[in-house]
Parts: C-alpha cells; structure tokens; sequence
C-alpha cells in the first residue's frame, strides 16, 4: 500500500492534516460554550444554547470526511464509514452495553443495597442532555467523524485509538469556567478537578473510540456513553465506611476483573460482525 498523500517517508505516522481537521472539528464543538459564559452550565437557557450549538456542530462537522471521499465513495459507504448503518445494529448496542454494565458492577450493587440512585433523578432538561444530545452529539462529532479521517490519512488502529480520545478530553477543559466563576471553587483546586476530569474522559474515549470501531457502529459508543452518564463517576470514597463493606469490595473487584476478561471477545470485529476496517480500505483505495 502506498503512502498517504503528506505523509513524511520512513515515518510510522500518518498525514497531519487528519490532527488539523479533529482540532477544527473540536474547536468548533467547544467554542460556542464560551459564548455564553454569563449563566451556570445547568441554567436552563444554558443547556437549552449548547444543545443547540452542539446539534448545529454536528451538521457540519460530517463535512471534511465528506470532502474526502465524495469523489468516488457512495452516500451509503459515507454513512458506514460514520457508524450510520443497520446490519447488527441491536448486537453492537447491547454487547457494549451489558460489558461496560460489568465494570460498574461496584457501584450497581451500590445501588442494590442503598435503595437509592448513584445521584437524584436530573431535571428533565438536564437529563436530555445528559442521556440523549450530549452523548449524541459527542460520539458523533469525536467518534464518527474523527476516526474515520485518521484512518484514511495512515494512521494505524491503535494511534486513532489513543489520539482521537485526546480531543474528546480537551473538549472538557471548558469546565474549568464553571467551577471557578459559579461553584466558587479555588483556583488550584479547580485545576486539579477539572485534570482529573481531562484524564478519565480521555480513558473513556479510547474505550468509546475501540467499541466504535470494533463494532462499526455508532449506536454502541452513545449507548455506552449514556449509561456512564447515568451512572456518573463511581462513589469509590464511601466503600470503606459502608456496613457492608465487603460486598462492595467483591462486587468492585469482581466487576474489574469481568470487565478485563470480557473485554477482548466482546469487542471482536469478528465476534461482532464489523467490517470498518474493510470499509475504510475500500474508501482509501476508492480514493486515489
């Protein structure tokens, strides 16, 4: 196989400009947030302009893997390579689902045994966004649109894995506003928050990023991405002081070690019938 067009001889990775295109992309996802900067992120007007702008991003942000294969790809290759097909569609939702299920087994039994959600029922707006737009709008605009471009350009599986992700992290730095100017959070301590966040998010976008491509679908990478919502960040910090301590610890343990043994043959492109990697070969081939 011949080199991307740009891509330096002798080196491993592939053309730049795929790195370019996911910055603008991501600017443009994130950018108009700033804009509204005068109200908290769960002020209703908020939530109801970054739905919007973000909805609005994600008609356009499709556009640059348009640019490169509309010369020669079909509309139907278009929307595969973008996860937008049906075939195994139900499979590529569910086997995602129920393995990132047994990571939260801890904080599932959590729940069992408190009677209790893992946090209080959102607003109706707030879980719009949080359950529906914004997984939506993310998968689609960082998952969708971003890998494909990185696998055309030359870049192996594992580096659109691992690079894409570091956008989805970066989209989240915004939050850094939030915590100092309406949670009147310390500098320092919102820095050290707001890190944090950018380290788990970007863990969560290489999961998100192989299940995308692994199942070839971009249904499996929203529905992941909702239940993590929904679940929020597990409450690791109240385990040692619950009455039933060992039961958690188990179920935490149990569901880590689950997790790392399901991991591999549930996300199979064979196992889950994905033919991406195909796909992308025919669209670079297509495209010369």
């Amino acid at each position: 196989m011949k080199p991307s067009k740009g891509r330096p001889r002798g080196s491993n990775w592939g053309d730049e400009s795929a790195v370019f295109k996911c910055i603008a992309i991501g600017a443009a996802y994130v950018a108009p947030f700033y804009l509204r900067g005068s109200q908290a992120r769960n002020h209703p007007a908020t939530i109801k302009f970054r739905m919007a702008s973000t909805v609005a991003t994600s008609l356009l942000a499709w556009f640059p893997l348009y640019q490169q294969v509309h010369k020669t790809a079909s509309p139907k290759l278009l929307l595969a390579l973008l996860g937008l097909r049906t075939q195994g569609l139900l499979q590529a939702v569910v086997k995602p689902t129920l393995l990132t299920a047994s990571l939260f087994a801890g904080p599932l039994v959590q729940l069992l045994l408190t009677g209790k959600r893992r946090r209080e029922a959102p607003d109706p707006l707030q879980g719009l966004r949080d359950l529906m737009v914004g997984p939506f709008t993310e998968e689609f605009c960082f998952r969708a649109c971003m890998a494909p471009l990185f696998l055309l350009q030359g870049y192996s599986y594992m580096q659109t894995v691992l690079l894409t992700p570091l956008m989805f992290g970066v989209a989240h730095l915004h939050h850094l506003v939030e915590l100092v100017n309406f949670q009147r959070v310390q500098l320092t301590s919102a820095v050290a928050m707001v890190l944090f966040q950018f380290g788990y998010t970007t863990v969560f976008g290489w999961y998100a990023t192989h299940i995308f491509l692994s199942t070839g679908h971009l249904a499996g990478a929203v529905a992941v991405h909702s239940f993590c919502n929904w679940m929020g960040f597990p409450a690791i910090e109240t385990i040692m002081h619950h009455p039933r301590r060992n039961i958690l610890l188990t179920a935490y343990i149990g569901g880590i070690m689950l997790f790392s043994m399901l991991l591999k043959p549930s996300t199979s492109p064979v196992q889950n019938q994905s033919r991406y990697q195909d796909l992308v070969a025919k669209a670079r081939v297509s495209g010369r």
